[in-house]
């Protein structure tokens, strides 16, 4: 094609010379890739894509035909620069260096006899397939044949073939049962034979150009071809797609016979023959009588129609007469004369014919006798070089009005080539005049206004390929001013590999009429070899009547020192972006309401919630949703308090991850701006496990002292005073007492076993070994029945264990809790009635201890430490098993405790 649509644009100059080389490719036959025509010269898609390079280039190509591995063999040893990469070669492109841009796709295409029917490998298990001699997709490295064969299982007989031809005739015979044919080969010569295209395909890849080993003409020829290729497939109207319809898409013509031509010609000049026989003699006597009536009517019309044409022409028609060396009026168009009659009183329109030229512009015009001297001059000068002259001159209307005309003076000669008249043909361009002059002075302002603003402008031909631009242009790139065009190719190469992309099909977007403007920034080298940063903005101004964009014109800006700042910004805010999310934590930015609605969170919000950042800005879920209701109102009073006081905040509370789990978090911030918090959040149940474990290890040690306290309580001490007290009743019987005496002994002896039974149940309450023994339920049992015998207040137990045992220490903790709420009932609440209810769950134990006194303030109790040791003491317990506990009272409606400890 003429016009070169280019790979990228980039709007820079590359001021390079051009110099001839010598190119030399391989050729082979591979129809329609490449191949030698009847008259020896080579042809094929890609001989076409070189010889498109090469008169672009400048390029001198030469050729040297043999076998396919004849062609390899001299890439090889250097013999020839570049030949087409063959599909099916047993090598292919193995060794060789190879253009990056692909030129056409191929893959390896299942053929089967008449009558097969194939659809896909698992049916060629068992069957005989003929394949090309050392065929590269039978062992290559995109999965061939053999690959397939091994993952499938499957056992065929394989045949090889010298030619896909001979593979196509093996298949016409029935010789064989399947063929593997490249596609190329298989789209343009499978129909001549008698086979089945099956939709069996494998081993896809895209045929390109292959050089020789040589760094040198790698190097230099690479990436000029590589841009025209790329040119080329981004152009739908270019040659490579014109190649593909022309040799893929080609329909077969119906060749006639040589006689039907002849029998056909002969019949139609038969047939005109006697058409024109009959309508000759038909017409011969009519046209002969109407001629001369013709005639006349045609003359008629002429002159009707240059009256017309005279008098209503936007020119002033005027026609002079030479006679004895004066020029007279012959005549004047009817509106002018009109307006002449109009603005003279004694102007005698009936006889206008005659009179003298410069009468008319002394008497009636009334131009000055300078300006008379030389129109006149301008009309002699016509009679005596008898040649058109094109002037432009000021003119007067006949009502006075001056402008500007372009006018012609044309002589027309008669005999003896003399000049006997002169059409004189006058039109106003005073509109234009302006219009040029207001241009000018648009174009003059527009060039101030750019050279002000210090931006480079350029004008590009798309057809020639040619760019101009002004001095700005080059020297913002390092180039001398003196340089004013340049090739719109050769200065593409200058743009920043990282940009090209995206502002090649930035400008095809526009060049396309997808865009109303073309906008790209890009990285430009300058001539200095540094990089620099470029604004462009360009427009389409012409296209043709296909769309197709003709002109395009835009301007350039120097943005470096601004993208400076821009580059190092946001590396700043990378860096900000990469502390935050590596932050155990989560920094946020959110509004001072009820549901802490998120305006900024970092990425740590993933691992601290499980929920992404954008589920907070986006409103899909709150924070406010994830904190555990228990905590809502203090947390919101706790920071309330501290805006009030114009400090930062610290606050400890539960939320809930999105996977159901609980985490306790630390919070820090304070108010940036009216209404917006800014702060931090961390995980900190780590923290808090450990203080669980602590407490937990504490209430571990106290319970090991008190079972070995009530241990030495029970075995040392109660073993002891039970020795005491039989050894004092023995001697009471064996000696004799006054009264006196034996009330002492007596009273000696209540007390003694009064202090027995004291210790026992010192023992039992620092460790009941009921529980060690028989379990939470019956312990719990033991203990209300015995508090049913000093108490009015009834108490109800129910569980559902059916007689299984929870582990030890949940069973011991429970215990406890247990017996401190009862012992709280019993001291405070004086309820009517008790329920306690334990409930085994799959993976949790719920304990629900429920009654109807007279109820407590729980928040102020837990504030005074001296109040609250036993709220404290369960609370602590509970926690150390890693359950929770949830006491809900006030004053007047009783008490509710509820634990919830998992077992698993």
């Amino acid at each position: 094609m003429a016009r070169r649509i280019l790979y990228t644009l980039s709007f820079f100059f590359i001021i390079t010379s051009a110099h001839s080389q010598q190119v030399t490719m391989g050729v082979y036959e591979n129809y329609p890739l490449v191949y030698s025509d009847e008259n020896g010269e080579p042809q094929g898609l890609f001989v076409d894509i070189l010889r498109y390079a090469a008169e672009r280039e400048g390029w001198q190509v030469s050729y040297k035909k043999g076998s396919v591995d004849d062609c390899y063999l001299w890439l090889k040893n250097n013999e020839i620069d570049l030949i087409p990469e063959f599909p099916d070669y047993k090598d292919k492109s193995v060794g060789y260096k190879i253009l990056a841009s692909g030129v056409i796709s191929s893959w390896a295409r299942v053929y089967g006899k008449e009558g097969s029917d194939y659809t896909s490998l698992l049916d060629l298990h068992e069957r005989k397939i003929a394949i090309l001699k050392k065929s590269h997709y039978i062992k290559g490295k995109h999965k061939g044949f053999e690959h397939a064969m091994k993952e499938l299982d499957l056992e065929c007989n394989l045949v090889e073939a010298e030619s896909y031809e001979q593979i196509f005739q093996w298949l016409q015979d029935k010789e064989v049962d399947a063929g593997i044919v490249d596609r190329i080969y298989g789209d343009v010569n499978g129909q001549k034979f008698g086979v089945e295209q099956t939709p069996i395909v494998f081993s896809p890849f895209r045929l390109s150009f292959i050089f020789s080993n040589s760094p040198t003409n790698f190097s230099k020829l690479s990436p000029l071809l590589e841009e025209h290729v790329r040119v080329l497939k981004a152009d739908k109207n270019s040659l490579l797609y014109t190649d593909t319809d022309k040799y893929f898409n080609k329909t077969e013509e119906v060749e006639i016979p040589v006689w039907a031509y002849i029998l056909m010609a002969l019949l139609a000049l038969g047939i005109v023959q006697m058409l024109l026989y009959v309508k000759v003699l038909r017409r011969m006597v009519s046209n002969r009588t109407n001629d001369l009536r013709n005639a006349y009517a045609d003359i008629k019309s002429r002159q009707h129609t240059l009256s017309l044409i005279y008098n209503n022409a936007s020119e002033l028609l005027a026609l002079f007469e030479v006679a004895d060396n004066n020029i007279l009026i012959a005549k004047l168009p009817d509106w002018y004369l009109e307006q002449l009659s109009e603005a003279n009183d004694n102007f005698p329109a009936y006889n206008i014919a005659g009179m003298p030229l410069r009468t008319l512009y002394r008497d009636f015009l009334k131009l000055d006798a300078s300006e008379i001297e030389e129109r006149m001059n301008r009309l002699n000068d016509v009679l005596l070089h008898k040649e058109n002259v094109v002037f432009e001159e000021w003119f007067k209307s006949p009502k006075g009005k001056r402008g500007y005309a372009e006018t012609t003076l044309i002589p027309i000669l008669g005999k003896n080539n003399l000049c006997t008249h002169i059409l004189y043909v006058s039109r106003n361009i005073t509109h234009q005049k302006r219009m040029l002059a207001d241009l000018t002075e648009t174009k003059n302002r527009l060039q101030m206004a750019i050279e002000g603003a210090r931006e480079g402008m350029w004008d590009w031909d798309v057809a020639s390929n040619e760019v101009i631009f002004n001095d700005h242009q080059a020297s913002m790139l390092g180039f001398k001013t003196d340089v004013r065009k340049a090739n719109f190719t050769e200065f593409t190469q200058r743009i920043h590999p990282e940009d090209r992309d995206k502002t090649f099909y930035s400008l095809m977007q526009h060049l396309n009429n997808e865009s109303e403007f073309y906008e790209a920034e890009y990285r430009v080298k300058t001539n200095n070899g540094r990089w620099k940063w470029m604004m462009v903005h360009g427009k389409v101004m012409e296209r043709d009547e296909k769309g197709k964009a003709l002109r395009v014109i835009g301007t350039h800006v120097d943005i470096h020192d601004r993208k400076k700042v821009e580059l190092a910004l946001k590396r700043n805010q990378r860096r900000l972006s990469t502390l935050m999310s590596n932050l155990p934590g989560m920094v946020y930015r959110c509004k001072n309401d009820q549901d802490w609605t998120m305006l900024f969170v970092s990425e740590g919000a993933k691992n601290l919630t499980g929920y992404e950042p954008s589920d907070f800005i986006n409103k899909k879920t709150s924070f406010s949703d994830i904190t555990l209701d228990k905590y809502r109102e203090k947390l919101w009073a706790d920071v309330q308090v501290a805006l009030n006081n114009h400090a930062s905040f610290t606050v400890e509370y539960e939320i809930t991850t999105k996977s159901g789990e609980k985490k306790w978090v630390w919070e820090q911030g304070r108010e940036v701006e009216d209404g917006v918090l800014e702060g931090f959040i961390s995980d900190i149940s780590e923290r808090k496990n450990s203080r669980e474990k602590i407490i937990a290890t504490i209430i571990e040690t106290e319970d090991r002292e008190r079972q070995r306290i009530a241990k030495e309580l029970h075995d040392s001490l109660g073993q002891k005073l039970t020795t005491v007290s039989l050894n004092f009743n023995s001697l009471k019987k064996d000696i004799e007492l006054n009264n006196t005496s034996v009330k002492k002994l007596n009273t000696g002896l209540n007390y003694l076993k009064e202090a027995i039974k004291d210790s026992r149940e010192i023992a039992h309450n620092l460790m009941p070994q009921s529980i060690q023994d028989f379990g939470y339920v019956l312990s719990v049992q033991s203990l209300l029945a015995d508090i049913g015998v000093v108490t009015d207040t009834k108490f109800e137990f129910y569980d559902n264990l059916d007689g299984a045992r929870l582990p030890k220490n949940i069973e011991l903790h429970l215990y406890r809790v247990t017996q401190e709420a009862v012992n709280n009932v019993l001291k405070y609440a004086k309820a009517k009635h008790v329920n306690i209810q334990l409930m085994l769950y799959e993976d949790e134990v719920v304990l629900t201890i429920e009654d109807d006194g007279v109820g407590f303030d729980y928040q102020k109790k837990m504030e005074d430490e001296n109040q609250s040791f036993g709220l404290r003491s369960m609370t602590n317990r509970i926690n150390s098993i890693f359950g929770s506990i949830e006491i809900d009272s006030s004053k007047g409606n009783g008490t509710v405790v509820i634990v919830e400890v998992p077992i698993k």
